[in-house]
């Protein structure tokens, strides 16, 4: 059995009720849609370009796709996951464990050793 598997289990914490909490922490909310369009106008205009996003106060938005199952079960069974899906399953976990009186943890303690999944690495190519 795996460390993260190890660790729902001893905090008594179901596949489907994190699916779930993960699911209602990255839903998109109407603030994301609207910075998702004012980072799109930033984009189009000339005068804009220059200034970074946290200049103009435009955080980013939330993705709007929770975990899945297959990303969780690779988890569980401590296959290695991108850095993305982790940060979900620690900010899922992390909610879980405020909501009932927990500390927060993190992403060490719940994958132990388990590497980080790097992929393929491209460069692009300059015209």
């Amino acid at each position: 059995m795996g460390t993260f598997q190890q660790f729902l289990d001893d905090q008594k914490i179901s596949p489907a009720v994190l699916l779930r909490r993960s699911r209602q922490l990255e839903s998109q909310s109407s603030e994301d849609r609207v910075l998702k369009r004012k980072r799109s106008a930033r984009r189009r205009e000339k005068e804009g370009q220059q200034k970074p996003y946290a200049e103009l106060g435009l955080g980013k938005p939330r993705s709007g796709r929770g975990l899945s199952e297959q990303q969780l079960t690779a988890a569980r069974e401590d296959r290695p996951v991108s850095p993305r899906v982790r940060s979900k399953v620690v900010r899922a976990i992390n909610a879980l464990l405020t909501k009932n009186g927990g500390t927060p943890v993190d992403a060490k303690a719940l994958f132990g050793e388990v590497a980080a999944r790097v992929g393929p690495t491209t460069k692009k190519a300059s015209s």
